[in-house]
């Protein structure tokens, strides 16, 4: 933990400066009849700032320039009883001798920064006193340190080299704790991300190409308080190696993510907890989040993760994508096209692909929508998707139920005559994927 206190000299100063003030108020009481305090300052008091110390810990002051956190940057707040607007505010390394305030009750604030939802290298401390008596005609001084803590979450994201090398350019990950704030990570991003502790729940996807495979991770991390860095390294699983030393083609990609969770304000590493393994800052080791199991042939593998369920009831789904077998469900009047999607856990993915020979960009743009939907992380498509009856609250990141409501679409499609339209919905959870088709057919 760094203490950071005023310096000698200041010390030294404001120490001369007591004396003198106390010097000269006992001369003015033995020369003088008179109240030091006259006419308006009767019902002021002083407040002596040479024992106001502020403490915060920077976890990195070795870092890169204009990330470090300076003391003289702090604000200190005085606020009169539950005031939100200070009656006088100053920079720390401005802040005057003496501050003299009107009788009453007082809480001294101290904060750096300010609070927003996702933003880089923005760290928020905030630090309050206890309730502090300001008398009229008396001097007052701060016994206790103003304890300024860390208030939101910083996450780093970093990749190890052998993904790093395997990964395309535009391979990314996404985090946020507030659907409409997110944070992308690139893959030569450096800086550290801050976001606003709204909730307790984190989401991280990577998605990307890799080694000339699509690969998508999904990672829900819960029980996120302020003050912690999540430090999340994301890191290559290669397809499995057959017995004759081939690779299997059918064991894919995976990418894997290992964190690192460090209490800021406390100075401690975390251990367990969340959903993911904690490990020492062991960067390039490893690829998997659990240790392999040997085969036991006695005992059966578990089954493949399910994802979220997608039941379209009277409707017709095709598995898979819209390259598979399609299943046309034939529209008719008046009909009502709902699908209903569940999730035990919270979607971390929701994305809807039109593949139609006549909703062309140009087409789908002039209602405001494009031909893929993001339903988790809609941007400027939200309002559209809204008004259609695509998408309810404005994300479904995190939700653990949605209906997907094509009826309010039908009568755009009928526009086009004879003809079929698919949708691919793509539904991912911590537990897995499910992709479905729904394919709609005009007569």
């Amino acid at each position: 933990m760094f203490n950071f206190t005023m310096t000698n000299n200041l010390t030294m100063k404001k120490l001369i400066y007591i004396i003198m003030c106390t010097a000269v108020l006992f001369m003015s009481q033995s020369c003088s009849k008179e109240s030091p305090f006259s006419g308006e300052e009767a019902t002021m008091g002083q407040v002596i700032t040479s024992n106001l110390i502020l403490e915060f810990i920077n976890e990195d002051l070795q870092s890169r320039a204009g990330t470090d956190v300076n003391l003289a940057d702090f604000t200190v707040a005085f606020c009169k009883n539950s005031d939100e607007t200070p009656y006088v505010e100053y920079k720390y390394n401005e802040m005057p001798e003496v501050v003299s305030l009107p009788a009453g009750m007082y809480r001294v604030k101290a904060y750096y920064g300010k609070e927003v939802d996702a933003d880089w290298e923005s760290p928020y401390y905030y630090g309050i006193t206890d309730p502090v008596t300001v008398t009229a005609k008396k001097i007052t001084t701060i016994e206790k340190p103003i304890k300024c803590k860390l208030q939101n979450v910083k996450v780093t994201v970093e990749y190890n080299e052998e993904l790093k090398q395997l990964m395309s350019a535009d391979s990314k990950v996404d985090v946020n704790m507030v659907a409409s704030a997110v944070l992308t990570f690139t893959k030569d991003e450096t800086r550290s991300g801050f976001l606003k502790a709204e909730g307790t729940t984190m989401i991280a996807n990577f998605t990307g190409t890799v080694n000339g495979q699509q690969a998508q991770t999904d990672k829900k991390y819960s029980d996120v308080k302020p003050g912690t860095h999540y430090h999340i390294l994301f890191v290559y699983k290669a397809a499995g190696v057959t017995g004759d030393g081939t690779i299997d083609p059918t064991g894919g990609i995976k990418v894997n993510a290992q964190v690192t969770v460090t209490d800021i304000n406390d100075g401690t590493n975390l251990e367990g907890g969340g959903d993911d393994e904690y490990l020492e800052d062991d960067r390039n080791k490893g690829g998997e989040d659990e240790p392999d199991v040997p085969d036991t042939p006695d005992v059966p593998n578990p089954p493949a993760a399910a994802g979220p369920a997608i039941d379209g009831g009277k409707i017709a789904l095709s598995d898979g994508d819209a390259s598979g077998t399609l299943i046309p469900v034939t529209v008719t009047s008046g009909m009502e096209c709902v699908i209903k999607i569940t999730s035990a856990t919270g979607f971390t993915q929701f994305t809807a692909d039109i593949v139609s020979p006549n909703l062309s960009p140009e087409e789908l743009a002039s209602v405001g929508l494009s031909g893929h939907l993001d339903l988790c992380y809609p941007g400027e498509y939200a309002d559209a998707l809204e008004g259609l009856g695509l998408l309810q609250g404005g994300s479904y990141l995190g939700a653990k139920s949605a209906d997907f409501s094509l009826t309010g679409f039908l009568p755009m499609l009928a526009i086009f005559g004879p003809g079929q339209h698919s949708f691919v919905l793509t539904v991912g959870d911590e537990s897995g994927t499910t992709v479905k088709t729904l394919t709609l057919k005009f007569e």
